[in-house]
C-alpha cells in the first residue's frame, strides 16, 4: 500500500489513459492501468486530468530592496496557484545577483520563504573571477539593458566563464541605443552572434523569450542540439496592436506584430521550452514606464484555453512546460518518471473562469487577461507528494527545495 494514490486520466506512454499513481516518500513509485490501493487516494472528476507541475524556467521573484513588487513568499504562492511546482529565479534582483554574499542571501532566503522548489542563478557582467567561487543551477547573461539596467559589455567572455547552461536575454544593446523602441532587428541581431559563439564553443545555452520570426528563424536553421530556447505566452497571445491600446503592456522584448505572433504558433511544435518571464511590478511603476508583465497565475491556464480551441496539444503543453526544462537544465529529481518528485497537478480542462487579479497571490495586482474568460483551470497542485494548493487555496507553509543538477 502506497501513502498516497492518484487515480485518474493520466498522461501514460504518450497516451491519456486511466490509471493510478502511487507515490510513496515524496515520488513517483508506480505507474498502472490496474488499480493499486493508498493510504489516501486522491480520485480526479469528471473533465479532470493528472499532469505534471510546470517547471517555469524565467521568473523574476524581485524580494530584497523590490518587496514592493513582489516577494518570494508572494511570488511561489502565485506559482502553485498557477500550477507551477519549480521555479528558475532570476537574478537581477537590487541588489543583483553578481558576488558570494548575495548568492547566499538569495540561497537562505528561497530556503526560508519558497512555496515551491526552485534553481539559484548567478549574474554574470564582467565578474567572471566571482563567478568561479559560486555554483548556481543556471546563469543569467543581458546582452542588453532590461530591468536593472545591467548588462555584458563583453558577451563572449561572460558566456564562457560560466560552468553551466547560460540563459541569455538576447537584445542588442548598440541597436538599443538606436532604436528604443526595439524593433525586431535588436533581437535578431543579439540572437545571431549569441548563436555563432555558442557554436564554436559548443557550450549549453538558452535563450530567453524569442518573440520575433527572424529570431526563431535563426535558431532553427542552426539547429544546434546544445542551444534550446523559450517563448513566453505575452508574446503567443498579444500583439503590438494590444500595447498600442495599454501602454500597462510594455515588456523587454516588445509584443511584436501578428505576422511574428503568427510565425511562432506555425512552428508551436518546434518551440522546446515556453515559460512566463514573471516580471511583477507595482501599478504606479507600471505608469511610470516599467516593463515587464505578471504571469505565474495565467500561463498554464492560457494554455489550456488554447487546447481547447485546437492550437496545442495536451502532449505538448507537458512537453515545453515540464518535461524539456527537466531535461534542457538537466535537473535529476524532476520528470514524470517513477523515480521522479511527485510533482503533479490536477486540471479541469472544461472548467471556465474569469481572470480576476484581485484574488491572485502575486503583488501585481493587474494582467494583461483581466475579466477575460479561459477554459481550463488549475483545481490542485501537489509538490513532492504534499497537496499544497486546493480550489485556490494554499495549504501549509513554505516546503520548497533547490532542485538537484546532474554533473557535467
Amino acid at each position: 500500500m502506497y501513502e498516497t494514490v492518484i487515480k485518474g486520466k493520466l498522461i501514460l506512454s504518450g497516451r491519456v489513459l486511466d490509471g493510478y499513481i502511487g507515490i510513496e516518500d515524496g515520488k513517483i513509485a508506480r505507474f498502472s492501468k490496474g488499480e493499486i490501493k493508498g493510504e489516501n487516494c486522491i480520485k480526479t472528476k469528471n473533465h479532470e486530468i493528472v499532469l505534471p507541475g510546470m517547471i517555469d524556467v524565467h521568473v523574476h521573484l524581485r524580494d530584497f530592496g523590490q518587496k514592493s513588487k513582489e516577494t518570494v513568499e508572494s511570488g511561489t504562492k502565485a506559482a502553485l496557484h498557477g500550477g507551477i511546482t519549480t521555479v528558475f529565479d532570476m537574478p537581477n534582483t537590487m541588489p543583483p545577483i553578481m558576488d558570494l554574499d548575495t548568492f547566499k542571501a538569495r540561497e537562505n532566503l528561497m530556503k526560508r520563504k519558497s512555496y515551491v522548489d526552485y534553481a539559484l542563478s548567478f549574474l554574470i557582467a564582467g565578474n567572471c573571477e566571482e563567478a568561479q567561487k559560486i555554483n548556481p543551477d543556471f546563469y543569467k547573461i543581458f546582452m542588453g539593458a532590461s530591468t536593472g539596467g545591467i548588462y555584458s559589455k563583453n558577451f563572449e567572455e561572460d558566456y564562457k566563464c560560466a560552468k553551466r547552461i547560460v540563459s541569455v536575454h538576447a537584445e542588442d544593446h548598440e541597436l538599443i541605443q538606436k532604436f528604443p523602441e526595439r524593433p525586431n532587428v535588436v533581437e535578431f541581431r543579439a540572437i545571431e552572434r549569441a548563436l555563432k559563439i555558442a557554436e564554436s564553443t559548443k557550450k549549453p545555452l538558452n535563450i530567453c523569450h524569442v518573440s520575433t520570426k527572424e529570431g526563431l528563424n535563426s535558431i532553427l536553421k542552426k539547429n544546434l542540439p546544445w542551444v534550446s530556447f523559450e517563448v513566453t505566452p505575452h508574446h503567443l497571445f498579444l500583439t503590438r496592436k494590444d500595447y498600442i491600446h495599454n501602454n500597462m503592456l510594455k515588456v523587454y522584448p516588445p509584443l511584436r506584430s501578428k505576422s511574428d505572433r503568427d510565425f511562432l504558433w506555425s512552428n508551436i511544435a518546434k518551440i522546446p521550452i515556453i515559460a512566463s518571464d514573471h516580471a511583477p511590478h507595482t501599478i504606479e511603476d507600471k505608469e511610470n514606464g516599467s516593463a515587464g508583465i505578471p504571469g505565474l497565475e495565467t500561463e498554464l491556464a492560457l494554455l489550456f484555453d488554447a487546447y481547447n480551441k485546437g492550437l496545442i496539444s495536451i502532449f505538448q503543453i507537458v512537453e515545453k512546460t515540464s518535461l524539456n526544462p527537466a531535461k534542457i537544465f538537466g535537473i535529476k529529481n524532476k520528470g514524470l518518471e517513477v523515480g521522479k518528485d511527485a510533482d503533479l497537478i490536477i486540471v479541469n480542462l472544461k472548467e471556465e473562469w474569469k481572470v480576476k487579479p484581485e484574488d491572485f497571490y502575486t503583488k501585481a495586482k493587474w494582467s494583461p487577461w483581466e475579466d477575460k474568460k479561459l477554459k481550463g483551470k488549475v483545481k490542485m497542485t501537489i509538490l513532492r507528494g504534499k497537496l499544497v494548493m486546493e480550489d485556490d487555496e494554499i495549504i501549509g507553509k513554505p516546503g520548497g527545495e533547490r532542485i538537484e543538477i546532474e554533473k557535467g
